[in-house]
């Protein structure tokens, strides 16, 4: 009965992990990377190997569930949506969003990044990160965002 139940699970974590390859591949604009899942999928991979079970339906939905939470630190943008950083709700068409806020940062090396807040509603938001200047970054955001949406920039004083 446990066997079929991951034999379940190990169907829904492949299609996840399809799912999200599919847009992965449509990322034109790299966000960046979230550390920190790696740093989980580690801390996951030493939980779920000490399990000690043979099961192979269990060791498959140990390395699809393990694959997926590395895969959850690609962020960017696509043609028509934001792919945003965690295994839950990371695909965000732009007709979805309420406001972008852009923050540009000169780095130390001279070089620049823009940090984007994507607004979904008052209590929801998304947080990426990219290396590019900000003129760059708004010319590839308004033609793909709707007009009614606003893009605020703050600058960091």
């Amino acid at each position: 009965m446990v066997d079929i139940f991951f034999i379940i699970l190990d169907a829904a974590m492949i299609a996840a992990g399809g799912y999200f390859l599919f847009w992965q591949n449509k990322i034109d604009v790299r966000g960046g990377y979230a550390l920190f899942q790696v740093f989980f999928a580690g801390i996951l991979a030493a939980l779920l190997v000490e399990s000690g079970t043979t099961s192979i339906a269990y060791i498959v939905f140990a390395a699809a569930f393990i694959t997926l939470v590395i895969m959850a630190g690609n962020s960017g943008l696509t043609p028509t949506k934001v792919i945003a950083t965690g295994i839950f709700s990371r695909v965000i068409p732009y007709t979805k969003l309420s406001a972008i806020t852009l923050t540009p940062l000169d780095l130390p090396n001279g070089k620049q990044m823009v940090v984007a807040i994507f607004n979904l509603n008052p209590r929801r938001f998304v947080r990426m990160t990219f290396r590019i200047d900000l003129a760059s970054l708004i010319a590839i955001l308004r033609p793909r965002v709707p007009e009614n949406i606003q893009i605020a920039i703050e600058h960091v004083q």
